[in-house]
C-alpha cells in the first residue's frame, strides 16, 4: 500500500515538473520573440500594434506597426526599443527617397517626418521581421458627403468583437445599396463571417474600426459551386461602390491557420481577404487590408477599380498551411489604379495576371494597369506581370515612382502562357535591399511554357525600364530569357534607359550585370 502511494506521489511530481517545464518553454518563446517598441510623436505616446492577433506562443511571425496623423506640420518621432540592442551599423530608415536622417541615443532613435507616407524603421539589417517598425503617416480622416447611417445605432450591431454580427451587418449592407446614404462603421471591432458588398453603396470605415473575420469556423468563406474562389469580403458582379475611411478589413488568417485544428485549417489555405469578380467602378480610399490566409486582394475580370492610400499588411512566414501571400492581383482586368499605397507581403506585392482560375474562366485582356507612388516590401517579386498569362494581350501596364525597400526580385515580366505582353513601363523605381529568397535578382524577364504540349507560347515586347535604381548588387544577375525551341529572337525585346546598380549605369549586356547564359532576348540601351 505504501508502495502504491509513493508511486502516485512520484507520478504527480513528474506531471507537475512537465507542466512547469512547458510553462518555462512558453515563457522563453515569448521572451525571445517579443520585441517592444514605444513610439512618441511630438511628445505624445502613439499606440504600437501587431500585424496579427495570434499569441506569440504559437510562434507565428508578426511585425509591428503604428499610425501617426500628419496635419501639415513637422512630426518629431522617437522610437525606444526594449528586448534587444541595436548598433549604429544596424539601423536604417526607409524609404531612402524620403531623405529622413535619424539620431541614435542609447536604445532610442529620433527623426523628423514632414509629409504623409510610409516609413519603415529597420533595427537590424537581417531578416528578423520583428525588428522592423512600420509607421503609417496618414492625413486626417475626412468624412464623405451624404447622410450617414450608423450601423451600431440603427442595426444594434455589437462593436466589442465578442459577438458574431454577420446577419445584422449583411442586412445593413443590403439596405444601404441604392439608398444614396453612407453606412458608417464607428470605432470598434465587428466580428463576422463572409460579407458581400452590394451595388450603388457608400461605406465609411472609421479609424480604429475593424471588420474582423470570425475564425471559429470557415465554411462561410468557402466558395460554393460556380463561385470560384474562397473569400472574406466578396464583390460579385456589382458596380458603383465607394469605401472610405482609415479602418481595417482583417481576414484573421493567422488565427484561422495557426490556432485552429489542422483538419479545419486545411479545408482552405487560400481564402482571399477580398475577391472582386466582374465588377466595375469600385474605389477604396484609406483602409488597411490585413492578414489573409492567401492572396490579399484579387481583382478578376473587373474594370475601373481604384485603391488610394490603402495599406496591405500580410503575414510574412509560410507554415504548413499558409499559401501564397500576394498583395494586389489584378487578374484579367482593365483600368486598375493602385496609388499612394503601402504593401508588405509574404509573396508578390503586385502581380498583374490572367489566371482563368476555377470554373469562372475569365480570360479577358489586361489593359491600363497603373501602380504609382507606393512603398513595398516582399520576400518574393515586388512588381510583376505573370506568371499566369492566359489571356491574349497585355497592354499599357505602368509601374511608376515606387519605392521597393526589399525584395527577392524587384521587377519581373514572367510569361508562361499565351499572352502577348506589349507595352510595359517600369519608371522611377527605387530598390534598396534584396531579400535572400530563391532567385535574388534585380530584374527577371522570361518566356517559357507551362506545359510542354500547350499549343501556344507568349511574347514580350516594348517593355521599358527607365530611371530604375538598385542600391545593392543582388547576388544573382539580370535574366532576359526565352525558350529558344518555341520563340524567335524578336519575340523578347526590352529597353534600358538609365538603369543603375550601386550607382553605376548599365549600358550593355555584360557579365557584370547580366547572366549571360540566361540572356538570349534583345536588350536595347538608351
Amino acid at each position: 500500500m505504501m508502495i502504491i502511494m509513493n508511486k502516485n506521489i512520484i507520478e504527480k511530481k513528474n506531471i507537475l515538473q512537465c507542466l512547469l517545464a512547458s510553462l518555462f518553454i512558453i515563457i522563453c518563446i515569448n521572451t525571445t520573440i517579443a520585441q517592444t517598441y514605444t513610439l512618441e510623436c511630438n511628445g505624445k505616446t502613439i499606440p504600437v500594434m501587431e500585424q496579427n492577433d495570434v499569441p506569440l506562443s504559437y510562434q507565428v511571425s508578426t511585425y509591428k506597426y503604428s499610425r501617426v496623423s500628419y496635419e501639415g506640420a513637422p512630426l518629431s518621432l522617437r522610437v525606444d526599443c526594449s528586448g534587444f540592442d541595436f548598433n549604429n551599423s544596424d539601423w536604417d530608415i526607409s524609404p531612402h527617397s524620403y531623405g529622413i536622417k535619424g539620431t541614435k541615443k542609447g536604445n532610442s532613435l529620433s527623426f523628423v517626418v514632414n509629409k504623409p507616407g510610409y516609413v519603415v524603421v529597420r533595427f537590424k539589417k537581417d531578416q528578423d521581421f520583428t525588428k522592423r517598425l512600420v509607421i503609417l503617416i496618414e492625413e486626417p480622416e475626412v468624412l464623405p458627403e451624404g447622410n450617414f447611417v450608423d450601423i451600431i445605432k440603427t442595426y444594434g450591431v455589437d462593436n466589442s468583437g465578442q459577438t458574431n454580427e454577420t446577419e445584422k451587418i449583411q442586412k445593413a449592407l443590403n439596405d444601404i445599396s441604392g439608398s444614396g446614404k453612407v453606412l458608417l462603421f464607428p470605432e470598434g471591432t465587428y466580428k463576422t463571417f463572409m460579407l458581400q458588398l452590394k451595388s450603388n453603396s457608400k461605406i465609411h470605415l472609421s479609424k480604429n474600426a475593424r471588420i474582423k473575420a470570425d475564425a471559429s469556423e470557415i465554411e462561410s468563406y468557402l466558395a460554393k459551386e460556380n463561385e470560384g474562389i474562397d473569400r472574406f469580403i466578396y464583390l460579385d458582379q456589382v458596380e458603383n461602390i465607394q469605401v472610405t475611411g482609415l479602418g481595417t478589413f482583417d481576414a484573421n488568417g493567422s488565427e484561422i491557420l495557426a490556432v485552429n485544428p489542422p483538419k479545419m485549417a486545411s479545408q482552405s489555405t487560400h481564402i482571399r481577404l477580398m475577391f472582386m469578380y466582374k465588377s466595375k467602378n469600385i474605389s477604396f480610399e484609406g483602409p488597411i487590408f490585413k492578414d489573409p490566409t492567401g492572396w490579399n486582394t484579387h481583382i478578376m475580370g473587373c474594370q475601373d477599380v481604384t485603391f488610394k492610400k490603402c495599406k496591405i499588411m500580410n503575414n510574412l512566414i509560410n507554415n504548413e498551411f499558409f499559401g501564397s501571400l500576394d498583395g494586389w492581383d489584378p487578374d484579367g482586368s482593365k483600368k486598375v489604379l493602385i496609388e499612394n499605397c503601402f504593401g508588405w507581403a509574404g509573396d508578390d506585392n503586385v502581380a498583374v495576371k490572367c489566371t482563368g482560375y476555377g470554373n469562372l474562366e475569365v480570360y479577358d485582356d489586361v489593359e491600363d494597369i497603373i501602380v504609382r507612388n507606393c512603398v513595398f516590401l516582399t520576400k518574393k517579386t515586388s512588381l510583376k506581370i505573370g506568371t499566369e498569362t492566359r489571356c491574349a494581350n497585355y497592354k499599357r501596364i505602368v509601374f511608376q515612382n515606387n519605392d521597393i525597400i526589399e525584395a527577392d526580385r524587384a521587377l519581373g515580366v514572367n510569361v508562361r502562357d499565351r499572352a502577348n505582353v506589349n507595352g510595359v513601363l517600369f519608371k522611377d523605381i527605387r530598390t534598396e535591399y534584396y531579400y535572400p529568397d530563391r532567385k535574388q535578382m534585380p530584374i527577371n524577364v522570361y518566356i517559357t511554357r507551362r506545359e510542354e504540349d500547350q499549343p501556344w507560347t507568349g511574347k514580350i515586347n516594348n517593355v521599358v525600364f527607365e530611371n530604375c535604381s538598385f542600391e545593392q548588387m543582388f547576388p544573382k544577375k539580370i535574366q532576359v530569357s526565352r525558350i529558344e525551341s518555341h520563340t524567335k529572337n524578336k519575340d523578347l525585346q526590352i529597353t534600358f534607359k538609365n538603369v543603375t546598380i550601386e550607382g553605376e549605369k548599365v549600358i550593355s549586356v555584360d557579365a557584370d550585370y547580366f547572366n549571360l547564359k540566361k540572356t538570349n532576348g534583345i536588350v536595347k540601351f538608351k
